[in-house]
């Protein structure tokens, strides 16, 4: 796979990464708030159990989807030497920035990066965002030229 686009799926993936993990802790929270507020309704009148099935169908679905987009991430991610993941994590600190400085939001940013993680191109969103900003191209080429260094 060429070097470019092993960079952009490497991009990718750290920042699906970073935002992978706060909406599961988010989404662990929730679970634990309803099914707590189940619990206490359940106390009242034994009516309110059947609150529950709901609750708990919702909280399997979204458990379900949690461990297929993590598992979808670990597929993506190439492997990558010490300093390889150094410099992802870097460009991707200044990615965030970037997109910060331009009022993105990030669940916009994360689409962009995971239909360039999807349908691998040189000139999707990352590639092109590294070729017009001029504080990230050169951060690119050296990313590129790190995987370049790879064999295969």
């Amino acid at each position: 796979m060429k070097s470019s686009l092993l960079a952009i799926r490497s991009i990718g993936a750290e920042f699906a990464n970073r935002v992978f993990y706060p909406v599961l802790i988010i989404g662990i929270v929730v679970a634990i708030v309803l099914v707590a507020l189940i619990v206490w309704l359940a106390t009242l009148s034994e009516w309110w159990l059947l609150l529950a099935i709901p609750i708990v169908m919702v909280i399997c679905v979204g458990a379900g989807l949690l461990a297929i987009v993590k598992l979808v991430i670990r597929y993506v991610t190439p492997p990558q030497s010490y300093l390889q993941k150094k410099a992802v994590k870097q460009f991707v600190d200044k990615l965030q920035g970037v997109a910060e400085t331009v009022a993105t939001p990030k669940f916009i940013l994360l689409f962009q990066i995971v239909r360039d993680i999807a349908a691998p191109r040189e000139n999707g969103f990352i590639g092109t965002l590294s070729s017009d900003t001029l504080s990230l191209r050169g951060d690119f080429k050296e990313l590129k030229g790190l995987f370049d260094q790879r064999k295969d």
